[in-house]
């Protein structure tokens, strides 16, 4: 009766064991890779442009001076951007569509993901800033996003961001001021606290026809701080990771974008 049992245990023996966990472990590995490598293709490295200086906008907008670093200390950051064209004169999707793809992209792709699920099992570094509004449902996972309308701003998302502040340009007036989402993290009260800024902008076009499309320059800005004393957060070794890691998020991000409107070049 107990026959097969005594088969199945006499050949799950610890090296066995080991070694079928350690090829179950490689072979997800192996996949995401894989998946991640494949997302990041879709985008040319060298269309992107990389600083480590951030537009005096962010750093002097009101998210920063009233939320993040009131006591206006160093800061560190780094900035990604890139122009994608939209190969048609016509039935090109709003900034705010844009925007809130790349947003979407940043949080729901292959990259983000193993801190996604982290922060679904974990309450890391959870968010204080702003109270949302009793509506507002928080965001645990990705589908939740939308790619076409952004999220309302206070809304929570794994329990470690927020969205402080959505900027959509207007009228024609307005227009080149461009469309952006800030999303802050960490506490103002503690010693670490920063924000990610999406943004997207029609760009001015130097061919009054566009025979050419019309393009977009799509933004991501990242910062950190220590609120409570005017001095560097984290080390320059976590700093350095973080500029790789943010670099990587905003490929997928852009990515993302393409996926969702196809006629972007």
């Amino acid at each position: 009766m107990f026959s097969p049992i005594r088969r199945v245990a006499e050949v799950l023996t610890p090296k066995t064991i080991t070694l079928g966990t350690a090829l179950v472990f490689a072979s997800v590995g192996g996949t995401y890779a894989l998946t991640v490598r494949n997302r990041l293709r879709q985008t040319d490295p060298g269309q992107i442009q990389s600083s480590l200086k951030l537009s005096d906008s962010f750093v002097n907008s009101r998210t920063m001076r009233s939320l993040v670093n009131p006591g206006n200390h160093v800061t560190k950051g780094d900035s990604h951007s890139i122009i994608l064209t939209w190969c048609s004169k016509h039935d090109a999707p709003s900034e705010e569509n844009v925007l809130s793809a790349f947003m979407k992209g940043f949080f729901a792709g292959p990259v983000f993901l193993p801190e996604g699920i982290a922060l679904s099992l974990f309450s890391i570094l959870k968010v204080s800033y702003t109270q949302p509004t009793a509506d507002q449902k928080p965001v645990w996972r990705s589908g939740q996003l939308s790619d076409t309308q952004l999220p309302p701003k206070a809304t929570i998302l794994w329990d470690t961001f927020q969205v402080a502040e959505v900027k959509l340009s207007g009228g024609q007036t307005e227009e080149h001021m461009g469309s952006s989402v800030d999303v802050v993290f960490g506490d103002s009260r503690k010693e670490f606290a920063g924000c990610h800024r999406f943004s997207v902008k029609k760009a001015d076009n130097c061919n009054p026809s566009e025979e050419d499309g019309i393009r977009f320059r799509l933004s991501l800005e990242c910062l950190v701080c220590n609120p409570l004393r005017d001095r560097q957060a984290g080390s320059d070794l976590l700093y350095g990771l973080h500029n790789k890691y943010s670099y990587l998020l905003f490929r997928d991000a852009v990515a993302h974008v393409k996926e969702v409107f196809a006629n972007f070049a």
